[in-house]
């Protein structure tokens, strides 16, 4: 009798073709954001605007990114042109970092004067 001809051989089949729909949705939902948003902060800490913020939302995702909890942090900040803005970033926390990046605190970002929702953690003094 021949494998290829058998009810396993269909079986088996059908559970590599789900299993590779079930890591490509992954992929996409997961691993193709990251790298998208690793490209557009790249590029703003390149060309962006350096001012102050506030963390007004600090939540821990599910995620882990080279042994520490991604945390994905809300910040409030006012552009150059004195438009008050809110955006998002996603940052992996050592836990001494934790208790920096709570919510009350400030740090310093880039933001991108194009759009101003993308912005990247730049966290070094800035005087104005």
């Amino acid at each position: 009798m021949d494998f290829l001809n058998t009810k396993w051989f269909y079986i088996l089949f059908v559970a590599c073709l789900i299993a590779l729909y079930i890591i490509g949705r992954n992929f996409r939902s997961s691993v193709i954001p990251m790298i998208k948003a690793g490209f557009i902060e790249s590029a703003v800490l390149k060309t962006g605007i350096a001012v102050n913020a506030d963390i007004i939302a600090s939540h821990q995702t599910s995620m882990w990114g080279g042994n520490k909890p991604i945390y994905h942090l809300t910040l409030k900040f006012k552009t150059l042109e004195g438009v008050e803005t809110e955006a998002s970033v996603d940052m992996g926390l050592s836990f001494e970092e934790i208790e920096r990046f709570k919510p009350g605190n400030g740090t310093t970002i880039k933001y991108d004067a194009k759009n101003p929702k993308r912005i990247a953690i730049y966290d070094r003094p800035l005087f104005l």
